[in-house]
């Protein structure tokens, strides 16, 4: 009975230590992968920094080369040549970077060498900066990037602006301009508000830090402007999309992008408008025209707070400046707005034939009563009665001695063209007045909806959609404008104009188009709008392309019918 009793309680004693041995190797297996994982974390740290410090001297030594020429690069060229013979003609064989070699670069990035004097390079992702190491191959001694001697591999450049690549021999040499692309070939716009905050109001600029960069086929490809800038919210039913429009105020009148110095500026996320062409595509037609001014316009890509918000166009703020609306400082800019009562710190007027408001845009500080309002008042209306009498023929009493039939007429086609429904006296109407002159129309602004693409849920605007049937002559002014045999001979002969240009404006489309097809890319990822339902959108076409089609196609058909109906005129 004893020994039965001892055997049992070793056995059960075993087990009891088994199942704390157990347990204190599973403790034992957690502690060891623990200290495994935080070993890899402290190699991957100690490599990061060591690649740092690697591209450090690697910048360090690029900024420490001095440009090989004239007699040091022609002895240079003799030696390796004797020790080398026999020499090539000088040729660019192949050129790449190589991930291994990058740090910065995901995947090895291939050169494109077209025929014997361009390199294009698309680099797949958002850099700030493009010091790189290429790797190549050629025929010839030796190579030079901007006159610096490129070692395959080995030297680092920097490519944010355009370089010159050249293979020498001793007796002849030649040159290719290298492009490196960043990301999607547009310029970069970086904007920086303070304490990282959020524009969330319309009424109040934050202040912010600005850096723009500009890509290699911009007018002054690689230059960098920074400026210390403020930044709000801006627009009507686009400020209630989820991708925002901004309008930005510098301290001091600045360049953008090649147009005139100024410090207001405007960010046009083009949301609704899937081609994102709309409203550049007006600007070229404004351009085109015999309107005084219509505002520059350049797409860029748009970060705020180091967060990409996509393809944004960086236009000109419509106001009064002597390169922009050129009416004088006692001039007056107007702006049709259905909602004028409904927005704060509005001073407007109506007259009987102009259903919604004219709001007074500028010059600031005008009150009800005084004299500006007065003047400007009493001027449109005194305008619109001539034109609704009897004498309104007239060339020189009629309606042609306080409105310009120039302005008039074109501001009249490229809306007609482009059945702006924004354009109908009810919302982004532009009108300019210079004292002593006349009323004009213009300047051009808001087509997202335009072309075709526009669609409520109701059948409010459907006739807007289709290419054929007049817009603006439901408009009273038009309709009476219409009635005179001098503003229709006009606008014939101002529509042939544009029909004749009518391959230029589709491929101004196709090169847009070619310009963006990168950045839609990279937008659609951070929007996604192109599979889906956006506001006003008439049609899901899916791709980037069949929206650009589209918008082709609708235009083609627009102007075949309007020439079929001017020619009935």
């Amino acid at each position: 009975m004893k020994k039965t009793f001892l055997l049992f309680l070793m056995v059960f004693s075993f087990a009891a230590c088994s199942e704390d041995l157990t347990d204190y190797y599973t403790r034992l297996d957690g502690r060891q992968k623990a200290n495994e994982a935080l070993k890899k974390k402290n190699d991957e740290l100690a490599a990061a920094n060591a690649a740092l410090a690697k591209r450090n001297a690697d910048i360090a030594a690029m900024n420490a080369r001095l440009k090989l020429e004239g007699e040091e690069l022609l002895n240079k060229l003799k030696a390796l040549e004797n020790a080398t013979r026999p020499v090539a003609e000088p040729r660019l064989l192949s050129i790449e970077f190589l991930a291994a070699e990058n740090t910065l670069l995901s995947q090895n990035v291939k050169g494109e060498i077209v025929g014997d004097s361009v390199i294009e390079v698309w680099l797949p992702s958002i850099m700030k900066d493009k010091y790189l190491i290429p790797h190549f191959n050629f025929d010839g001694t030796l190579v030079t990037i901007d006159g610096k001697e490129a070692e395959s591999s080995v030297s680092m450049f920097d490519f944010t602006k355009p370089v010159e690549l050249t293979v020498h021999t001793s007796r002849k040499s030649l040159t290719y301009m290298m492009y490196v692309h960043a990301f999607t070939g547009l310029p970069f716009l970086y904007i920086d508000i303070a304490g990282r905050q959020t524009v969330t109001s319309k009424d109040y600029y934050l202040d912010a830090s600005l850096r723009l960069v500009e890509d290699v086929r911009t007018r002054a490809a690689g230059d960098v402007v920074s400026a210390p800038v403020h930044i709000k919210g801006r627009g009507n039913s686009s400020w209630g999309q989820p991708k925002k429009p901004y309008r930005l105020k510098f301290d001091e009148k600045i360049a953008l992008l090649g147009e005139h110095k100024d410090k207001s500026w405007v960010l046009i996320p083009n949301y609704s408008d899937k081609s994102m062409l709309r409203n550049s595509l007006s600007f070229q037609l404004g351009k085109m025209s015999n309107l005084e001014w219509t505002p520059g316009a350049h797409f860029v890509e748009l970060f705020v707070n180091g967060h990409h918000e996509g393809t944004y166009l960086l236009c000109e703020k419509i106001k009064i400046a002597n390169h922009r609306v050129a009416v004088g400082d006692d001039g007056f800019i107007l702006e049709c707005n259905r909602w004028a009562d409904r927005e704060d710190g509005n001073v407007y007027f109506s007259t009987p034939r102009i259903d919604p408001y004219l709001v007074i845009k500028e010059p600031d500080g005008v009150g009800y009563g005084d004299a500006n309002y007065t003047y400007v008042r009493d001027f449109v209306i005194e305008a619109e009665n001539v034109l609704f009498s009897s004498n309104f023929k007239d060339p020189d009493e009629g309606w042609q001695k306080y409105m310009d039939m120039d302005s008039f007429v074109d501001w009249y086609l490229i809306h007609e063209i482009a059945k702006n429904v924004d354009c109908m006296f009810n919302f982004s109407t532009y009108l300019n007045l210079k004292r002593g002159g006349k009323l004009q129309m213009g300047p051009l602004w808001d087509f997202d909806i335009a072309y075709g693409n526009v669609k409520e849920n109701n059948n409010t605007y459907i006739k807007w959609v289709f290419p054929s049937g007049n817009l603006l002559s439901e408009t009273q002014w038009y309709t009476r404008l219409m009635k005179d045999p001098a503003f229709v001979a006009k606008l014939k002969e101002r529509f042939g104009y544009f029909y004749s240009h009518k391959n230029d404006i589709l491929n101004y489309i196709n090169e847009s188009a070619q310009y963006l097809h990168y950045s839609v890319v990279e937008n659609e990822g951070l929007w996604g709008t192109l599979y889906h339902y956006t506001y006003k959108n008439y049609d899901i076409w899916g791709s980037y392309w069949n929206e650009v089609q589209d918008m082709k196609e609708w235009l083609n058909t627009r102007l075949e019918w309007m020439k079929t109906e001017y020619d009935k005129l």
